[in-house]
């Protein structure tokens, strides 16, 4: 089983949220909000830490503010720790509702309030092997 708030090294990827869950009949919009590291001024790698026991909580409460604030019906929120290359994801968002407006909403919520509020720090690793941590949102 997928979970809903997920924090580790391995990746789990949007293949297999997706095909984890069975949307209800009255579902129409699925919004993938997928955070790639990307090549920043000669950043070869990032490497994610955390404090995972209070970042899954402050996950799990970003995911039921969504869907009180919302009306959805589901939301995953995925974040990996460790290192994470270039061109890798690292962050992903899947919120599921029945139109496309509250999905988007709700999936750009849950994505603000984690890159705000969950204790995860990233540090950017340069060419030259040296790096230097990154404030967040």
């Amino acid at each position: 089983m997928i979970p809903k708030v997920y924090l580790g090294v391995e990746w789990l990827g949007a293949e297999r949220v997706l095909s984890s869950y069975q949307p209800p009949e009255d579902c129409g919009a699925s919004v993938v909000f997928l955070g790639i590291a990307r090549e920043d001024d000669g950043v070869q790698e990032l490497h994610y830490e955390a404090f995972p026991e209070m970042a899954i909580k402050v996950m799990e409460e970003i995911r039921q503010e969504a869907l009180a604030k919302f009306p959805i019906k589901e939301v995953f929120i995925h974040h990996r720790l460790g290192v994470v290359k270039v061109g890798e994801p690292s962050f992903l968002v899947v919120a599921y509702g029945g139109h496309r407006e509250e999905t988007f909403s709700a999936c750009r919520y849950v994505v603000d309030e984690v890159k705000k509020r969950a204790p995860i720090w990233k540090k950017e690793v340069y060419k030259d092997g040296k790096g230097e941590w990154v404030l967040g949102a």
